[in-house]
């Protein structure tokens, strides 16, 4: 990082303290003894012509002749990272990056030894959600765009336009599997006890009957995770917890299904086949209520 020229004048006034044979060039010509400088001394006699003598002059404008060097040093090794960070080895989050870059409708042009667009169309770059990993040789590349604020596979045309932009752009040799389809399912069974002077018997909050804070609660987590994440039921459960008016949670079974497939038991937690998931509608809910007389809603 480039110093300050006050920090460089400093410095050269110290070196040049350890020279005897400098110590002719004094700070005040009337104080032999008056042999080190600095910049704040520099700067309350700079308008006196007969302490400011041309030595003190000459160092400044190598102070400011070496913070300009340093300055453009430090230019210079952002530009070069930034060169080298472009040329690393293709590793799985450049997949998943690059995958974001793909323009629905718009050819590749061939320049600089490279695959580019023309120009960057940001409303035709629909692939928001990517990840990356390796698997028996592959590299599966999971995507999904957004449709209305929610995750949703790639039609069969833009997948096959897709799937070409990285026949063109992956590195030779690659082999790449592209999975892009709808949201595996999530079917749970929960049991909770609700405080009812907190929650109406439909869920909603006493306070705003619009508001199903449970409801809410699960959809929100499903939604949040990390594309291609992992569910944990313990941090289902966490969540619907949290709930304003959940007083106890009780998971007492999860199945998941990937699209096409067919729903298995979920012991701990589950890797979603499409990238993401969505809670079942046919899941079960057994709610118990803390009171013991009856509340009419």
């Amino acid at each position: 990082m480039a110093r300050k020229i006050s920090e460089i004048y400093d410095r050269l006034n110290v070196a040049k303290s350890t020279f005897q044979e400098l110590h002719d060039f004094v700070v005040d010509a009337d104080n032999s003894y008056s042999v080190q400088d600095n910049w704040e001394t520099l700067l309350s006699n700079i308008t006196s012509g007969s302490k400011v003598a041309a030595w003190r002059l000459f160092m400044w404008i190598f102070s400011a002749g070496s913070w300009i060097v340093e300055t453009l040093l430090d230019k210079h090794k952002v530009e070069i990272t930034e060169i080298l960070a472009a040329k690393q080895p293709h590793h799985l989050r450049w997949y998943a990056e690059e995958s974001k870059k793909f323009q629905f409708g718009h050819a590749l042009v061939w320049s600089n030894n490279q695959y580019s667009y023309a120009r960057v169309d940001e409303d035709a770059r629909i692939v928001k959600y990517a990840a990356a990993s390796e698997k028996n040789g592959k590299v599966i590349l999971k995507v999904a765009k957004e449709t209305s604020g929610v995750k949703s596979a790639l039609s069969v045309l833009e997948k096959a336009t897709f799937t070409e932009f990285w026949r063109q752009w992956k590195d030779a040799g690659v082999k790449l599997e592209i999975v892009s389809q709808p949201a595996d399912l999530l079917k749970i069974n929960v049991q909770i006890v609700r405080d009812r002077l907190v929650l109406a018997s439909n869920n909603s909050l006493l306070t705003d009957s619009s508001v199903f804070p449970i409801q809410d609660a699960i959809k929100k987590y499903a939604s949040s995770l990390e594309f291609d994440g992992v569910i944990m039921l313990s941090k289902l459960v966490d969540a619907i917890q949290a709930v304003e008016g959940v007083i106890d949670v009780k998971l007492n079974s999860a199945y998941h299904k990937p699209n096409g497939g067919s729903y298995t038991l979920v012991p701990m937690s589950v890797e979603s086949v499409s990238g993401y998931f969505v809670i079942a509608s046919d899941s079960s809910y057994t709610y118990t209520d803390n009171v013991t007389v009856e509340i009419q809603d």
